[in-house]
């Protein structure tokens, strides 16, 4: 969340708490590319992982949004997600190289608030 202040010659956003994420993406391109982009928007925290297995005991420590790929080497990004809602994380991105609106559909209704498709990050 932003807050803009006036100042006499412009406006000056305000960020009193930066965010914390989780980046769970098997492929280290995407996962380094989706983390330098959080990082460039003033995520202050970052952790990385690369499979369900190696986020789960992450997942007690809540963070701000945690960033997934739907299709894991050992599992649905997806069930995830719901995992990370239910231990109170706030929100949640669903990453994917399938622009399959069924996909799409089901993970915004499965509670994700957004749904990116990959290929677009390289």
């Amino acid at each position: 969340m932003s807050v803009l202040l006036e100042q006499p010659a412009s406006l000056v956003a305000y960020r009193p708490n930066k965010p914390t994420a989780m980046v769970v993406v098997a492929d280290p391109r995407v996962r380094s590319t989706v983390t330098r982009h959080l990082w460039a928007l003033g995520v202050r925290d970052v952790i990385e992982a690369s499979s369900i297995a190696e986020a789960r005991p992450r997942i007690g420590n809540p963070r701000d949004i945690c960033v997934a790929d739907v299709h894991l080497p050992d599992g649905s990004g997806l069930t995830l997600l719901s995992e990370t809602r239910a231990a109170g994380w706030p929100n949640g991105l669903a990453l994917s190289a399938a622009d399959d609106i069924g996909a799409v559909r089901n993970a915004l209704a499965g509670g994700v608030k957004g749904y990116v498709v990959t290929c677009l990050l390289y």
